[in-house]
């Protein structure tokens, strides 16, 4: 369950989500545009969650096996390149190679950086496209799919799923439950502090979440070494 919860807290930080927020409590009268957000967010990776769970809790002939223990060499392949993108993401060398590879990318594209296809949608948003693209972006990533993944392979009844998938979700969705209940109690205070946070998160995020992979990576390739050995 530990590396579920650490799952969760890789999928949190999400500088789009962010983002999308600060978007959204900069126009006037943001409070349903929020909700709207939150509620296609949630609908949509509930939804989505609980059909991957179901395919992989039936689906040996997609899936291969349905045993609830990877195969040794599995786990330290896994972990290895686990570790290979925490350092790339977490680094400085890192930091450097993925920063060249977006110069090089920027230059054959000839596109200039600006807002993403949700922070536009958003930019004029009503209610129901607020809700759109909360579920468009808010799709099964893969810490999502690592952590069902896990579920369904774990010795989990049927309703200990599901509670494991909401718990998921609440840890996932943090970086817009918290600026929601903050806006609904101070919303001034927390427009100022969502836009700090962003500006905090487009710097760090990535870090952080190469940080979770090498935790989570670590315990993958330990797990298939102590298999080997044992």
């Amino acid at each position: 369950m530990g590396s579920i919860i650490l799952l969760a807290f890789g999928a949190c930080f999400f500088p789009t989500l962010l983002a999308c927020v600060a978007i959204i409590i900069s126009r006037p009268e943001p409070r349903w545009l929020l909700i709207a957000f939150y509620a296609g967010g949630l609908v949509a990776s509930l939804s989505t969650g609980i059909v991957v769970l179901a395919v992989f809790n039936n689906g040996d002939a997609v899936l291969g096996s349905t045993r609830s223990d990877p195969h040794p060499a599995t786990s330290i392949a896994a972990g290895v390149v686990a570790l290979l993108f925490a350092w790339l993401m977490a680094s400085a060398p890192g930091h450097a190679m993925l920063d060249r590879w977006r110069s090089r990318h920027r230059r054959k594209s000839k596109r200039k950086e600006g807002p993403s296809w949700a922070e536009r949608r958003l930019g004029r948003a009503s209610w129901k496209i607020a809700f759109l693209v909360g579920a468009v972006i808010n799709l099964p990533g893969p810490f999502y799919l690592l952590a069902l993944g896990k579920i369904a392979h774990g010795s989990y009844s049927a309703l200990q799923q599901i509670a494991l998938i909401l718990l998921f979700n609440a840890i996932m969705f943090l970086l817009l439950e918290v600026p929601l209940v903050g806006y609904l109690v101070r919303p001034e205070a927390t427009a100022k502090r969502v836009a700090a946070v962003s500006a905090w998160l487009n710097a760090n995020g990535l870090r952080i979440t190469g940080w979770l992979v090498g935790v989570f990576g670590a315990s993958l390739l330990g797990q298939g070494i102590a298999a080997l050995a044992g």
